[in-house]
C-alpha cells in the first residue's frame, strides 16, 4: 500500500482514499488519524482538555482557500487566545465557539500562514499514558498559540469585539 503525505503537518500516513476533511488543509487519512488520538480525550479525566487537541490541530492545518478553512482557523485562535491569555476555561472552548458565531462574523480575511513544520503533531500523544495526555495537549496548544503570534493582535481584536466578556483586561 502506497503512503499520502498530509499537505499541512507532512505526516506519512497509508493512502486508503479518504476524502479530505472540510475547513481543514489536511489528508482525510491525517484527520482520520488524529481522531484516534482524539477520541482518548473522551475518557472522563481527559475531556476537559480535548478542545486544546482540537484547537491546536485544526491550527496545523489551517485551510485558506475557503470560507469555512478561514472561519475554522480564525474560530481556534481565538479560543486558544482565551485560554492562554485571558484564563478560559479549556472545557468551554464549543461553547466559546458558539458564542463567537451568534452574531455570523465575517472571518474571510486569510491570515498568512506561520512556519508549522517545526510543531509537534498530534503522534506525540501516541503510546502515551492518559495521565500525560492533559499537559501535553496543554503544551501542544501555547506552541501552536505562539506560532501564530503575528496574528496575535488581530485575534485579539476578534475577541474584543465577538467576546470582549471573556477578554481579561
Amino acid at each position: 500500500m502506497a503512503d499520502i503525505q498530509c499537505p499541512s503537518c507532512g505526516l506519512l500516513h497509508p493512502d486508503l482514499g479518504l476524502p479530505r476533511p472540510k475547513g481543514l488543509l489536511a489528508s482525510g487519512e491525517c484527520y482520520a488519524a488524529s481522531s484516534q488520538i482524539l477520541s482518548a480525550f473522551y475518557l472522563p479525566a481527559l475531556v476537559s482538555k480535548r478542545q486544546y487537541v482540537v484547537d491546536a490541530y485544526a491550527c496545523t492545518h489551517p485551510d485558506d482557500t475557503t470560507r469555512l478553512g478561514v472561519q475554522t482557523t480564525a474560530l481556534c485562535l481565538m479560543t486558544l487566545q482565551l485560554y492562554m491569555e485571558c484564563g478560559q476555561a479549556v472545557a468551554e472552548g464549543s461553547a466559546m465557539h458558539r458564542e463567537m458565531m451568534q452574531s455570523r462574523p465575517d472571518f474571510f480575511t486569510p491570515l498568512a500562514r506561520p512556519p508549522l513544520g517545526h510543531l509537534p503533531t498530534f503522534q506525540i500523544f501516541e503510546g502515551v499514558l492518559d495521565t500525560e495526555r492533559g499537559r501535553l495537549a496543554r503544551e501542544w496548544a501555547e506552541q501552536v498559540w505562539q506560532a501564530w503570534s503575528p496574528h496575535h493582535a488581530q485575534v485579539r481584536a476578534w475577541n474584543l469585539r465577538l467576546v470582549p466578556h471573556r477578554v481579561s483586561s
